[in-house]
């Protein structure tokens, strides 16, 4: 079946790409929060440190919640449990914005396809 088809469907044999990552990238997002979000990702770096930012990537803020991927699990459990607080702290008053209300990590792929 999958023979008959061109080559051109084939653009990403070696990896799967979710239909929602598909999504945000044909349809990016515009709105109020945005320069917020811009503000978060510059303080992200000098907040968490460069071993941290380097596992990580922020995806999304909505409503004062902000979307981190991270590429393992034994982070998420360290960022959670012993940095979440500290790091909210530490982003709200260096953006002066305390717009920062919780952060929620998940396992997830970065944008150099690390992790799954």
């Amino acid at each position: 079946m999958l023979e008959g088809l061109p080559e051109r469907y084939f653009f990403n044999r070696s990896n799967a790409v979710k239909v929602g990552q598909v999504l945000k990238g044909l349809f990016p997002k515009r709105s109020r929060e945005d320069g917020i979000c811009k503000e978060v990702r510059n303080a992200w770096k000098e907040i968490v440190g460069e071993e941290v930012y380097q596992s990580t990537e922020i995806t999304d803020l909505k409503k004062g919640i902000l979307y981190v991927n991270v590429e393992s699990p034994v982070l998420i459990h360290h960022l959670t449990n012993f940095e979440k607080d500290a790091i909210i702290h530490g982003i709200n008053e260096l953006t002066q914005a305390n717009y920062l209300n919780d952060i929620r990590f998940k396992v997830g792929i970065l944008n150099d396809g690390r992790r799954k």
